[in-house]
């Protein structure tokens, strides 16, 4: 929340290019300033995309802490915040906690500088305009949905902070204010976004996609399920096979949506926290018994050798390393170097929400169609479309929704969304993370959540 400058480059640019990352942001001036041409437009939205690079963000944080909240991941590593989020023994001090809460805040504040300052420029075309201002829009609905899943009523900023006494006097808006921001910007993004091509860049389809996420969210089981629709329509289809969509290098598959990209001098490190020393990793987090069980009914969940997986997830995503396979490890991620570009949203996940969408609306047969086309891609039997339930039909979904997204920071929100995270003994309280302590410090009007 405190004043930042935004991030931005100044290198020659004569023409618009191709991708708007292509401008890697290089030095920093004051937005007023900056945001004043064509150039420093185009350059603004690089920086708004590099901030998904950062360590609280898709950097890693965001996936790999919030996955040790959740029961899919146990603590191995040195880390006091990331053995207290296992524990659920969350402090308002939390490092992690503190990353992922400054680095949304400042994505928002790229995202209000932009959205403040490029209707003023003149000399960018109006559909150059319309497109950089959607992405904007989505990138700051993105972060909001983000932090509100994360941490409920949290403040809400619709213009850049220019000044410490500025930030100072923030405090918390509803949930319910903030999904209504969220679905405002979104609304904003579709209008706006003409590209659907990159996906590293937003897109109308990403659009529709976090939509159709958010309405999952609110409950807003008719909207989820048309946002979904909308995106399925839209030509993205299965990858063939799961693992292709985690190739080490990052290749495309057509079930790309959004991802964030990341370089090998601006790298990702949730490999790097997934795999064992051996293999170029730290080794911090490793599945827990109960998701090798999840794969394998059979498992005991605490040796390798009583794996065996038939569904095609469960053998790429898990392994184990040395001679007697004692180091269990997330194996989805594979590259250490992190050069690799993360799934923010793809088509599996939008799959998953259609299917829950249409089992609230009692069109439990569709539901179960949707979820089979992945339990097809994974090798293993499709479900039976007749004589569902509700509750059957939407067991059946949790399940696929955890085997599919197992280890890319999907769990804990379900979990808590769900009513899981009660259910398996997580303190109430502790279902929302605590507000940063320095942010209450530097705000008074901030308040924090209950049992912190």
């Amino acid at each position: 929340m405190r004043f930042k400058l935004l991030t931005l480059s100044f290198a020659a640019i004569l023409t618009a290019c191709s991708s708007v990352l292509d401008v890697p942001p290089t030095s920093s001036v004051p937005s007023d300033i900056a945001i004043n041409d064509a150039i420093g437009a185009r350059a603004a939205l690089a920086g708004a995309y590099q901030a998904l690079q950062a360590g609280g963000s898709y950097g890693h944080r965001i996936v790999d802490w919030t996955e040790l909240l959740s029961d899919n991941m146990r603590f191995t590593g040195t880390f006091d915040d990331y053995a207290d989020a296992d524990a659920h023994i969350l402090r308002s001090d939390n490092f992690t906690d503190n990353q992922i809460w400054t680095a949304a805040y400042d994505a928002i504040n790229r995202a209000n500088q932009i959205l403040k300052h490029v209707p003023d420029v003149t000399d960018l075309q109006a559909a150059e305009k319309d497109e950089i201002l959607g992405e904007a829009y989505f990138l700051r609905a993105l972060q909001y949905h983000n932090l509100v899943r994360l941490w409920g009523d949290v403040p809400l900023r619709l213009e850049p902070v220019t000044n410490a006494v500025d930030a100072g006097t923030i405090s918390r808006a509803s949930v319910a204010a903030v999904y209504t921001q969220i679905l405002a910007d979104l609304t904003q993004a579709e209008a706006l976004i003409t590209n659907n091509d990159d996906t590293r860049q937003a897109t109308i389809g990403a659009a529709y996609a976090i939509e159709a996420r958010v309405r999952l969210y609110q409950q807003d089981w008719a909207g989820a399920e048309a946002a979904a629709a909308t995106v399925e329509s839209m030509g993205y289809s299965l990858a063939p096979e799961y693992a292709d969509l985690f190739d080490a290098t990052g290749n495309d598959t057509p079930e790309d949506i959004f991802r964030v990209t990341f370089l090998p001098t601006q790298a990702q490190l949730v490999g790097f926290y997934y795999l064992p020393k051996p293999f170029g990793g730290r080794y911090e987090v490793a599945p827990a018994p109960s998701i090798l069980i999840a794969y394998d009914p059979a498992s005991n969940g605490t040796q390798f050798s009583t794996y065996h997986p038939t569904d095609k997830r469960g053998i790429f995503n898990i392994s184990a390393q040395g001679a007697t396979q004692s180091r269990i490890y997330a194996s989805k991620f594979r590259n250490p170097t992190g050069d690799e570009d993360l799934h923010v949203i793809r088509l599996g996940e939008v799959i998953l929400i259609r299917a829950e969408a249409l089992a609230h609306l009692a069109r439990f047969p569709e539901a179960l169609a949707e979820i089979n086309r992945l339990r097809v891609r994974a090798g293993v039997a499709a479900l039976p479309t007749t004589g569902g339930t509700l509750p059957t039909v939407l067991a059946s979904i949790a399940k696929e929704r955890r085997l599919e997204l197992a280890f890319e920071g999907d769990r804990w929100a379900d979990m808590v969304r769900t009513g899981e995270a009660l259910l398996q003994g997580v303190p109430a309280f502790q279902t929302l993370l605590p507000l940063p302590q320095r942010e209450i410090d530097t705000a008074p009007n901030l308040t924090q959540n209950p049992g912190y």
